[in-house]
């Protein structure tokens, strides 16, 4: 017997989903292009790989792919030659012009099991105008079979010409109660879980990653800098440094998670309480919605291979926390 191939599998809060999509295929009524917008770590790639793994099966069972047909083997293993995946390459954020272009040549060609042929773009976003552009005869002139599908954390970043050749879907974070009981399922701890989501702002596969970072254990001591500098123990200088010693993308999108939940007086986790109450009596509400606004504007400049220097935008959004407004909107 075949050994089975290790198909992907969505989210199960993305199973009705990929139900409705496969359907979709079933009845011919899938677009040539689809974008799926939503929240990082929700899981839209494992509903992507697993709705194009089941688009090539030859015999997909209960919506799946089958993980037993030489398309599954061939998907699992990356060399299906009627499916491309395009992603930025290692140490690039981008989506190349280059990469665009082949994946045009791509689609000219017919595919070769005879079915279609698909791609992913993930994160779509990260095409930059030149590579969107190059797109656009493809989604305008698909081809027979072909079906491209475009993963998106902020699809306000594609061009118009772009969004609107493609049909969208917006997708949000997961009920809470069933990602907190996933999360707690992956991590043994349901305590764990709500401080996690807390800090991932709902998205449960980012809190997943956030289990795996050092300086989580350590939450109460970093977000304990924006209360040193608040009250004058230490200067915003030496507080960023503290900071900066971890990734600052993942720490801001925490310091996200973590405002919004304090703005909304709720407070999942129990280790942070303390640091967050002092925080608001001594900022205020007023204070620290604008220290939320500036910090999702923060991670937006990092998501956009802009490449600011995290040093000044640590201590920007510190000094903004302090009352030092002359520095905020600088970024």
């Amino acid at each position: 017997m075949t050994e089975r191939a290790a198909v992907q599998v969505p989210c199960v809060w993305h199973r009705d989903l990929l139900a409705e999509l496969m359907q979709q295929a079933t009845d011919q009524r899938l677009p040539h292009a689809l974008v799926l917008s939503g929240p990082a770590g929700i899981g839209k790639l494992r509903l992507a790989r697993a709705f194009l793994e089941a688009l090539l099966c030859q015999q997909p069972q209960a919506g799946l792919a089958c993980g037993r047909c030489q398309s599954c083997h061939l998907a699992a293993a990356g060399s299906h030659p009627d499916l491309a995946l395009v992603m930025p390459e290692e140490k690039s954020k981008v989506i190349k012009i280059d990469q665009i272009r082949d994946l045009v040549s791509f689609f000219s060609k017919t595919a070769q099991y005879g079915g279609r042929r698909v791609a992913l773009l993930s994160p779509a976003e990260s095409m930059n105008r030149n590579a969107q552009n190059a797109l656009l005869k493809t989604l305008e002139e698909p081809g027979a079979g072909a079906f491209l599908l475009l993963l998106c954390d902020q699809p306000s970043r594609l061009l118009p010409t772009v969004r609107s050749r493609c049909q969208q879907r917006q997708l949000g974070a997961p009920d809470a109660a069933v990602a907190q009981a996933w999360l707690a399922e992956q991590t043994g701890s349901v305590d764990s879980a709500r401080a996690l989501l807390a800090a991932a702002g709902g998205a449960p596969l980012k809190a997943l990653a956030l289990e795996q970072a050092e300086w989580f254990a350590n939450r109460d001591r970093l977000l304990g800098q924006f209360l040193a500098v608040l009250e004058g123990r230490t200067p915003a200088s030496i507080a960023a440094q503290t900071l900066l010693q971890h990734e600052p993308l993942p720490l801001l999108e925490a310091l996200h998670g973590w405002l919004a939940q304090a703005l909304r007086g709720q407070q999942h986790d129990d280790k942070l309480a303390p640091v967050m109450e002092r925080l608001r009596q001594r900022a205020g509400d007023k204070r620290l919605l604008m220290l939320a606004a500036e910090v999702q504007r923060a991670r937006q400049l990092l998501q956009s291979g802009a490449n600011p220097n995290p040093a000044l935008l640590m201590e920007r959004l510190l000094l903004l926390l302090a009352g030092v407004d002359a520095m905020a909107g600088a970024f």
